[in-house]
Formats: C-alpha cells, structure tokens, sequence
C-alpha cells in the first residue's frame, strides 16, 4: 500500500511513502519510514531519538560485473575517486574533513553488484554532511590529478593483497569461472588493469571514468538510508531535497545472462599454492538465483544440515579420523542477481588432505541421507523457532551497521517491503518441493573441488596473472567420480537430534516504572579467591545474559612453553566439546573460551534461559579434561601452523606487534613460543592440565536477565568445580607497562615473509599518562583534530600507502602515546621523515585553527563519548574494562568529558610543546617501530650509523624507480653538495648524476630514459625527498634528547670506547641526528623499568562479607 504526499518541512518536491506494516522487531526503538522520491531513488528514514551518532549509506546497484573487459576494476576506482571533489565542494578533502571535525568518518566497498558509500557523524551534523554526501551523486568533480593519484591507491590496495590468502583463491574461482561471464574479470584493479590500459588502448582513463558513471549511476537504482535522531519529518525532507537532484536515467542495472559455472567449468579439480600454511578443500555447486525464495530460505536449511557439527554429522566423522577441523556450507558470497552458488568448505588436516577423497565421499554420503529422505520440516521448524526468537528480542546494533545493510537489503528486487528489516534474520514457513529442487542441484555432476595448500605432491604449472599464483586443473579423479555416483552407505551419519538449547523461559523481570539505568556495576563478592561483580538489566529488558570470567592462574603465560600448552589446551577443550555445543550456538547461545597473561577466559552471552546449563559444562570439561591422541596430533599441528603463518601478517600486523612487545612488561611473541614448541609434548600437556588451576582466582561479571543469587551461585559453581586453593594477591599477574625514558630509539627489523611488496613505520611519541585525567582528555582531542590531515595529507595527497593512519594508545599501567602508521612500498627511512614533516608543520595548523573549529572538535568527542549504550554486549564490555583494567573507574566518562570541557586551544599548543615538539619537549620521548620489505634495498646496520636519514631515504626512493648503479654513498655525497640548491637544479643535477653512472654501467639508454621519466613522474618520490634534502641539514632530523634510557646520548660514535652503561654495549647505534637503532627487541626491552599496579579510583567494598 502507498500514498502520495508532500513533505512536512517545507519542500514542493512529492514522495510516495509505504503506509503498510514494515514488520519491524517488538524489541525495536527505532521508527522507520520508507519513501519513494520523484527521480525513482527510493530511501528508508529510520528515527531514533537515543542516537548520539546520525549517519547515512547509498548503495548503486552496479559493481565490479560492470567493469568493461578493457578496464578491469573500473567500479572499484569509481568508489574511490567519488569522494574527491564537487561541483559545490571543489575542495577533495571538504566531505573527510567536514566528518572528521563532527565525530565522524566514511568508508565505502564495491561488491560484484553492489558500491555502498556511508558515513557516520554527530547527530547535530547531519545535514550539511548529507548536503556534501549527496553531491557526489550528483556533480561529482573526477579531477585529472585526483584520477592519477587515485590509481596509485587501487594500485596500493591490491599489491596489499598479493599476499592474501583469501583474495588468491578468490581470483582463481573467478580466472577459471566462464570466460563469457563477467564473473571471470579481476575486480580490484590495478596500475595495469587502469592506466597501463588507457595508455595502451590510447584513451584517456579519466573519461573511461566519466563514461561509466554516466551510464549507470541513476537514481533508480540507488537505495538510500538515513539514520538519526531528527523527526522522520525531517528526515524524508533531507532525503528529498537534497538527493531528488540526482539523475533518473531508468533502470541501468546491468544484466548478464548465464552462470559463471557452466558444465565446462564443473567436474573440475583445482589445486592452489597458498601463502600461508593452510589445507582447504572448497566444494562449489552452481545453482540458479534463489533470491526469489527469501522466505524459506532453502539454502540456509541445507546448510544447516550439512555444515551441522553434531553426532551423525560429516564434521563429527571426519574429526573421529583426524582430518578436519572445521566445516562450513550454505549460499555463497559470491552469488548476484541471476545465478547462485552453494560451497563446502573444510579446513582439512595434514592427514585429511592426504584423504581428500575420502572426504569428499562423506559428504556426498551426507548428501544421500538427504536426498533418500524426505524434507524434514521439523528441522526447519527448529529454525525458523529460533529465528523467531532472535528477531522479537534483538539487540540494537550500530547505526552505520544498520544503514549500509538495509541499503543492500533494499536492491533486492524480490523482497517486498514489509521483509526489509526482517529479511536477514526471519524463516517463514517451508517449502517442501522447493528443498528437493534446490538439494537435487547437489549432484556428482554439477560441482568442482578446490585444494588450497602450500605444497602438492604434483606440480601446479599455471600461473595466474595478478597475483602470482601457482595453481593446476584436473578432471576429478574417475575413482572418486565413480564413488560419488554410487551408493555411498556412512553407518556413523545421521540427521541431528532435536536442540534442547533452545529457549523456553523468555520471561523477564521488568519494573513497572524503570528507574534510570545504573552506571555501574555492584561488587557482590571480594575474597581472596573470587571477585564477583553483577548488574541487572535495567537498560534493555530483554532475556539475555552476559556472564565474562577470567580464571587467573600464572602458570598460563609464565614461559612461551606454558603460553603453547594453553593454547592447545583450550583449541582441544573446544573441539572435544563441539558435538554439544555446537546446539547451543544455534539456539542462540554464544560462548569462547581463550588463554590471555591472566589466566584463562570465560565469556558466554545469549539467551540467559540456558545459560547457566551450557557454563556448567564449560566448567566441568575445563577441570577434568583427559588429552587423546589424535586430538592431541591435529591441534599440536594447528597451533604450529599458526605458529609459522605469523610471519605472513601485514607490515603493520609485525610492527603493531613490535610496539606492543617494546611497551607491555609480559608479552611472547609468535617467534617466541616458535623456539619453544619443540618442547611440547601429549605428557607435559595433561601435566600442565592437571595442575592448572591448582592456585587460582576468580575474577567474574554477571549481567542481565538475572538476579543477584544468580550470580552467587554462579560463582560458587565455579569454585567448588575447578577446587582451587586461593592465588595470593602477591602472585598475581597485575597488567604492567614499560616506561620509556627520554630519547629517540627505532627499532629496525626485517619482514619475514619474503614475499610481501609492503614496509610499515609506527612512530610512537609518548605524552604523558593516562592517570592524568587533564593529559588523558589534551590527547583524545589532539588525536581527534589529527585524524584527517594526517590521512590526507600522506594518504590522499601523497599516496605513501593504502594503511595509514593516527590514533593514541594508552596502556594499562599509565604511559600514553600518540601514534602515527603507514604501510607503504616506499622505504621506511623516507617514510619516517613524512611522518616528522607532517608533524613539524602540524603546530602551525593547530596555532591558526579558529575558535569555532575548536570547539566543533571539543563538541565532537564530548559527543562521542556520550554516545548511548546499545545493547548488554557494549554495557558489559565497559564494565568488564575497567574491572580488568584494575582501575575500577566506572565514572571515566564523566571525568573525561568534565576535563575536556575545561580545555582551550592554547591548552592543545602547551601539550603539544610539552610532549609532541621535539625543539620544545623537555622529555621528549619517542619509539619508532620500522619494519623494511625484503623486496627493497636496506641500509647496513652500520650505514644507519654512517649516513643520514634524507641520504638513505633518498637512495631507496631512487632504488625504487629503477636507478639502482647510484650506490649510498654516491647519494650521500650528492646531498652534501646541494647547499643553497632550489628543488629543478637539484633534479637536473640528481639527473646528471644518475646517467653518468648509468653510462658507466653501460645500461642501455632507452632503459635510462625510462628511470629518467620515472624518478620525474607524479607518483615518484624522489623529487619531495629531494626537496627535503635540499632544506638543509637539519630536515626530517629529529632534535637531540638529553638522555637515552637514561644515557647520555651526546655521546660521540667516534669514541674508542662505549661509556660504561651506554647503548652500543647491547649492539646499538647511534644516527647522525642522535636517535639510537636497535635490533633485538628483547635486548633493549630488558633496559627498561615497569610501571606499578595499578591503583583503584574507589573503594572496593563488597556487598556481601
């Protein structure tokens, strides 16, 4: 049902609005109103009155299908180049900077039919952020120097996943899908793939661009939703005047016809090298669309069935042989409008990939018990019983969440309005005929295997063209052909057994009139042996429970050793409670269980009705637990191969870990607990069980839909369970950070995947503690008003890298860091020195930021912090901090917000004089964590000693474009003559340098030309290292410290002999600016003191003695 009417606000332009029920959740706040504006875009206004945070999605119903063969990734650089620029806000930063002063920020994906651009801002900031937002659909700017630099960012992206496991096999389902579908396209893009084909095709990209957002962005088939507190009045009024502007060209949507898995395509066995050490096995059967059957759901039902991991199903047999660990099955993610998929994938052992075929059997036999059985109604009865219950008591989840989702919801074309806000969650009915149609398409003859491992016992002689990837194709082996098609009888299968998880008692307790919510939780309980904190739900009156405990035990993380066995010992305990557990996930119930440096934890949620049931036996497996041999053999492997793929993370992944090692009192790394594992052994396992929780503490929160009593007599449960004897408060492990002392220290490592294009700086400049509430307010706002020209500046201007980004850090135990990180394919050196010009030039900015533009940044974090509690999860996480924390400060919020209310622009200057400006800082203090790629030149440890930085940045930026006959000392030598030198002479005479040595290597002249054109092109670095070399001395050198981890650091390198405690007698150097190079972190974490334990901000007297 619709009518038509006219906006209340005040607009001419008529909407049409859906009058009939939307379906939405009993346990739902927010009001919604669908419309319809008059070029066809049709927008969902959601009102939501608690909201501190408004925000906005807009998904185009085009993606990367749409790319034409000759420019391959063209939606995907459409999503990034949009956001660069209107007609009425040229400025390309205008829309992140306007978001970035009002709380906010954007993001935005392209999917195979989908691009979704979304936002999120302050409540009182919406509409002039929707007034920019929607301007990039209608005037859009696509400028020539924004297209080049944007390139280079596709560019950056993808060779970030030239290491990635998951983006590898991606591509290769899509090289070896039909060649007549779009599917079969590489969808990211590149350099190649972009420019390297405008260039070769002899068009400009930049109008390739123009032209494919003027065919397909249309406003039909565009979905809009706008979330915020504002009236839904208002709300429709925004939607319509502001994005009725945009063109309706008809229904653009493109349209293929066929499936990307022909019978060419299927019967097929491909084999994968993969990065990482890993063994996979992907079962992939086409289907048609089944979009239309949005009800019922027919794949969610088989999928159910067989990715079941309880007794009778695959995944229990293949577990009993030792050969798997984990099963998933149902619709694929790589499904669109018009053709489907439904995977298997299984993540095999060593020893179920050496029975791939047995495997394989199982599952078809699972497949046969399916098909030899009529539709069991009562299992999806079960289901759609639980989806019921999921949807009338669901939680509220996060506004941009909720917007981006319901825009992609929205485009598809079968779903009626009254489905939208239920469609991801609800079953309705079932249908029998439909289950045979859909199962029968699970058949030997309409699928192909894929094998996904770092080593084949046959060679993978193809190789795809954008990754690298070694891959090879086989038919499917005739044995295991001839087997699938016969009777395949499994004695150890059968269908599941009814779930008893599933809630009965939905009941809550609420108060007639609810009193306003309390902001803290009530210590119940504090022995030496267990401390036990509970709050009932007086926020959100729905049956669900959140119980978190951390068990703590020293022995857990007392060595790398101990660190290893309590990490099989929780994958062991979890798999060998699977078969019962795995119900209880499905109900509705969620538990993990990990090892941390406390002790072991226990965090369980969901429906509160059988929660303290599915924690009992939790708690009585975790005290009692016997190893068995093939348990003890499959997960001995999973830990080492975790173990060994560490080193395959990203830059930034080892340099977030270099900064956590060099700042927290007890941490392992991966390579630890590597030089350890050998030691493991099945005996020492159940030894270390068996004593485990010998001394112990119990540390707990209950929340929810319980009662006082019931947290009691949780807490005793657990006692009497594990029969601990009480840890001492002398013996426990308490959180503890290191304490820097002044100076400037870089840590300079090495990536130890060979393979990865990418090196990655963490500058780390510590300003004060967080005890400090004052200090801890200056640097969430001076964090807050450094976001977005840091990222503009080195990611959209100078396109260092595609991760690059500032935030602080604080840690447990006082110290404070504002930190700054880009992963990029330049070299660390260079790098660096960005990172200390953005912030030598950054007190400018902050001394002619206005008034006005400083409290529109206090007003934004005040706003963030006030922002409403949406569900018991995010209640129980800020209490659960800062009891773990030790701190106990429950009021942070309102210390934070009353200090940063006190703040004044002059204060920001004197904190930044006081910690951040190393002319001015009396302490100055600053770690840098550099991590260099193997793919590019590295300086001698001693050359860092020798030469400055701007010689070694400068040399690996030339290394980088090809000029690789000037050596570090050529370089150096140069700079040194550059005195007085503007930035063109300075190139012409680099230039004149550069081919002179060419000449003298004898390098062809066509190839120098060509590193000549290079080093001068745009996305060269070499002319701004250039630049910086050329200021003098003194730039991108970081001003001497006075001390250095309490050494002089005056001290000169040419000295015959270290002083007596200096940092050259731990392997050390010193840099021309002074700064100290170390390699072994351990070495000079060993120097460094620790902070005390923390101090609680309260008394903590319990309720009851």
């Amino acid at each position: 049902m619709v009518t038509s009417c006219v906006p209340a606000c005040g607009s001419n332009l008529p909407y049409t609005e859906f009058v009939g029920d939307l379906g939405k959740s009993a346990s739902d706040t927010r009001e919604y109103r669908l419309i319809r504006l008059p070029n066809g875009l049709t927008a969902m206004c959601v009102h939501d009155p608690t909201e501190s945070k408004s925000c906005a999605a807009l998904d185009v119903n085009v993606g990367s299908l749409a790319d034409p063969p000759e420019f391959q990734g063209l939606a995907h650089f459409c999503e990034h180049l949009l956001f660069m620029g209107t007609e009425r806000y040229p400025k390309e930063n205008e829309y992140n900077a306007y978001l970035s002063a009002h709380g906010g920020y954007s993001n935005a994906y392209t999917d195979l039919e989908d691009t979704c651009y979304y936002f999120e801002v302050t409540y009182d900031a919406l509409e002039g952020a929707l007034d920019r937002f929607s301007q990039f659909f209608i005037n859009p700017l696509f400028t020539a120097d924004c297209t080049d630099r944007e390139v280079r960012a596709v560019d950056s992206e993808h060779k970030k996943n030239i290491q990635n496991d998951m983006w590898r096999q991606y591509q290769i389902e899509k090289e070896l899908s039909s060649p007549s579908h779009p599917f079969n396209l590489f969808a990211t893009g590149n350099a190649d793939t972009l420019t390297g084909a405008a260039k070769e095709l002899g068009v400009d990209l930049r109008e390739e661009l123009l032209k494919f957002h003027a065919k397909y962005y249309s406003a039909d088939i565009m979905k809009l939703v706008i979330v915020g507190r504002d009236s839904l009045d208002q709300l429709a009024e925004w939607a319509v005047s502001k994005f009725s502007e945009i063109e309706s060209k008809g229904m653009t949507k493109p349209l293929f016809k066929g499936h990307p898995l022909t019978k060419k395509e299927v019967g097929k066995l491909i084999r994968i090298k993969s990065i990482r050490e890993q063994r996979t096995l992907d079962l992939t059967f086409p289907l048609p669309d089944l979009k239309p059957y949005y009800l019922t759901k027919p794949a969610r039902y088989l999928g159910s069935l067989i990715g079941h991991e309880g007794k009778g199903s695959v995944l229990s047999y293949l577990k009993r042989r030792g050969w798997a660990t984990s099963i998933v099955a149902g619709r694929s993610p790589t499904s669109a409008d018009g053709f489907d998929m439904f995977k298997v994938t299984v993540s095999l052992t060593e020893l179920g990939m050496k029975h791939y075929k047995d495997v394989v059997r199982a599952i078809f036999a699972f497949i046969q018990l399916l098909l030899s059985k009529e539709p069991q109604k009562w299992f999806q009865d079960e289901l759609q019983r639980v989806s019921e219950i999921e949807y009338k008591f669901m939680e509220k989840n996060d506004a941009v969440n909720l917007a981006s989702t319901l825009a992609s919801i929205m485009q598809n074309r079968y779903l009626p309005p009254q489905n939208i806000l239920s469609n991801n969650i609800l079953l309705r009915g079932f249908d029998e005929e439909l289950v045979k149609r859909v199962q029968s398409e699970l058949n030997p003859d309409n699928f192909r295997v894929l094998l996904a491992a770092r080593e084949f016992d046959v060679e993978c002689e193809r190789k795809e063209k954008y990754y690298g990837i070694s891959y090879r194709v086989d038919p499917i082996p005739e044995d295991l052909m001839a087997d699938i098609h016969g009777e395949l009888l499994f004695d150890e299968l059968h269908l599941p057994e009814p779930n008893w998880f599933i809630p009965d008692n939905l009941d809550v307790d609420k108060p007639e009139r609810p009193a306003e919510p309390a902001q803290a939780p009530v210590l119940l309980r504090r022995t030496q042996g267990a401390e036990v904190w509970f709050k009932r739900d007086d926020r959100f009156f729905l049956p669900r429970g959140e119980i978190r405990i951390v068990v703590e035990t020293p022995r857990v993380y007392e060595s790398p050793l101990n660190s290893i066995l309590s990490q099989l010992f929780v994958l062991i305990l979890k798999d060998s409670l699977s078969e019962i557990t795995y119900d209880a996930q499905v109900a509705g119930l969620w538990f993990d269980i990990r090892d941390s440096a406390d002790g072991i934890f226990l965090h369980l949620d969901g429906f509160n009705d059988k929660l303290p049931r599915l924690l009992e036996i939790l708690l009585k497996a975790l005290r009692s637990h016997k190893v068995d041999d093939t348990r003890f053999e499959v997960y001995s492997r999973e830990v080492k191969k975790k173990l060994d793929n560490a080193k395959h993370s990203e830059p930034y992944n080892h340099i977030q870990t270099n900064v956590n090692f060099l700042n927290q009192a007890m941490m392992w790394r991966y390579s630890d607990k590597l030089s350890a594992f050998d030691m493991v052994t099945k005996e020492k396992l159940q030894l270390f069980i068996d004593s485990l929780f010998d001394l112990a503490r119990v540390q707990m929160i209950v929340m929810g839909n319980f009662s006082e009593a019931d947290a009691l007599a949780t807490a005793d449960s657990i006692v009497e369970v594990l029969g601990f004897k009480p840890l001492p408060d002398y013996a426990r492990r308490v959180p503890r950070a290191l304490l820097h002392n002044p100076g400037t220290f870089i840590h300079h490592a090495t990536m130890p995947d060979e393979g990865n294009l990418n090196s990655g700086v963490d500058q780390s400049i510590y300003t004060g503690s967080a005890e400090n509430y004052r200090e801890r307010a200056l640097l969430d706002l001076l964090s807050l008003i450094m976001q977005e020209p840091f990222f503009d500046q080195l990611r959209t201007k100078e396109q260092l890298g595609y991760i690059t980004y500032s935030s602080d850090r604080k840690y447990n135990g006082g110290p404070m860091a504002l930190r700054l990180l880009v992963q990029s394919e330049s070299n660390p050196a260079y790098v660096s020195l960005r990172i200390d010009q953005f912030i030598s030039g950054f007190r400018k900015r902050l001394e002619e930021m206005t008034q006005e533009e400083f409290d529109r940044y206090v007003n934004s974090l005040k706003v963030k912090k006030e922002e409403k509690l949406k569900n018991l999860y995010e209640e129980t996480s800020r209490f659960w901090h800062h009891v773990c924390s030790g701190y106990y400060e429950f009021d942070k919020i309102d210390h934070d917000i009353s200090n940063l209310l006190s703040l004044t622009k002059a204060d920001i200057l004197a904190f930044w004089d006081q910690y951040v400006n190393p002319l001015t800082a009396p302490r100055y203090t600053r770690l840098t964590a550099a991590i260099w790629s193997s793919k590019i030149p590295q300086p001698l440890y001693e050359d860092l000693a020798k030469y400055p930085a701007i010689s070694i940045a400068l040399h690996g930026c030339l290394h980088r474009d090809g000029a690789t006959e000037l050596s570090l000392d050529d370089v150096d030598r140069f700079i040194g003559s550059l005195s007085g030198a503007d930035s063109d002479a300075a190139f012409e005479g680099l230039k004149a340098l550069y081919e002179e040595a060419a000449a003298k290597a004898d390098k062809p002249s066509a190839d120098v030309q060509r590193v000549v054109s290079k080093i001068a092109g745009q996305s060269s670095y070499v002319r701004t290292a250039l630049s910086m070399a050329a200021e003098g001395p003194s730039a991108g050198h970081s001003a001497e410290a006075p001390t250095a981890n309490g050494v002089n650091s005056a001290k000169s390198k040419s000295s015959a002999v270290a002083d007596k405690g200096s940092l050259e007698n731990i392997g050390a150097i010193k840099t021309p600016s002074g700064a100290w190079v170390f390699r072994e972190a351990s070495t000079f974490k060993a120097t460094l003191r620790q902070s005390g334990a923390p101090i609680p901000t309260r008394p903590l007297e319990p309720k009851y003695k």
